[in-house]
């Protein structure tokens, strides 16, 4: 049961891919540091695009998978141990389609991974302060785990989705349990809050802003071996190395790859910097404009981690 778990949530969240209790007193999230750098129990702070989403305090927080920002869950000892249910899962992916097109972006691809897929609602909604939003609920068994050497499907999982846009970023807050996810639930993913003032640009190192400016022209360039020298060797993003980032440059596979939409300028915009030792944090959005958009918009930066090897600044991933 353990490994199915596991298995489940994994895979959900490579497809994709807290504000505190009513009760709890605590210092405005405005005053607080993204949860990457500074954790609170109970509270996820994104850094760009700025939102704060709530979950119970005593959840643990939990490994992130390909486009997760964070996750965190109910220990279940009774279940398995080491088992998580129900969890919560915070994605921040780029797509720059329509809300309504989750579908075609996620559903499609779940007959591979659930069967008996069964949906219960997708319908239009909103946040608390009238952003709109899309929420969806469906439940599948996830199929065989062949690796695994199970000869049986899984059990059924409930998953609700309740998905916003923020520019060309798309926020997802999931929440995955093995029964019927109730209203108790529910409120968290609506907890959802955007922040304002957090978007004001910050100042950076020069050499810092050098290695950002230099990326940019680069990926304008689309040179493949000149983007990627910006990686470090070590780079770390969720499980995924430096490696599968430059096959997805080559060859277009993955969905934020710039060289997949026609970027024709890049700048970037810090939002949050905070320098520790031979790393550092960094925040904020890409302003792109792309072939036949006269208009520049934003998408998430992402990467939230640089290191200082020999003298040159490089991607280092999510890892801590």
């Amino acid at each position: 049961m353990k490994r199915l778990i596991v298995l489940s949530l994994l895979t959900v969240m490579l497809l994709a891919g807290g504000i505190l209790a009513p009760a709890q007193a605590q210092s405005p999230a405005n005053d607080l540091k993204p949860t990457f750098m500074s954790p609170t129990p109970g509270l996820y702070i994104n850094g760009w695009p700025a939102f704060t989403v709530s979950y119970p305090k005593e959840w643990a927080e939990l490994p992130t998978f390909t486009g997760d920002v964070f996750a965190a869950g109910a220990a279940r000892p009774d279940i398995a141990p080491g088992a998580y249910v129900p969890i919560l899962r915070v994605a921040v992916v780029f797509n720059p389609s329509p809300l309504e097109d989750w579908a075609k972006w996620i559903m499609a691809v779940m007959p591979e991974i659930f069967t008996d897929i069964k949906v219960l609602s997708d319908k239009p909604s909103q946040l608390k302060d009238g952003t709109p939003a899309r929420e969806v609920e469906w439940e599948g068994v996830l199929k065989n785990d062949r690796n695994a050497g199970s000869v049986k499907n899984g059990p059924k999982f409930s998953i609700f989705q309740l998905m916003t846009k923020k520019d060309l970023a798309w926020v997802v807050i999931y929440l995955v349990d093995i029964k019927t996810i109730g209203e108790d639930l529910k409120k968290y993913a609506y907890s959802l809050t955007f922040l304002q003032g957090r978007e004001e640009p910050v100042q950076v190192p020069s050499d810092v802003r050098a290695f950002l400016d230099m990326y940019c022209a680069d990926i304008v360039s689309h040179d493949v071996k000149t983007i990627m020298a910006h990686y470090s060797d070590r780079f770390l993003w969720s499980g995924l190395r430096k490696a599968y980032y430059e096959d997805s440059f080559r060859n277009g596979t993955y969905l934020k790859s710039p060289l997949q939409w026609g970027v024709i300028s890049r700048e970037a915009i810090v939002t949050v910097f905070e320098a520790r030792g031979d790393k550092a944090y960094v925040d904020g959005f890409w302003l792109d404009k792309a072939k036949g958009d006269a208009n520049a918009l934003k998408s998430p930066m992402s990467y939230q981690q640089i290191i200082n090897e020999h003298g040159e600044w490089k991607w280092f991933g999510n890892q801590k």
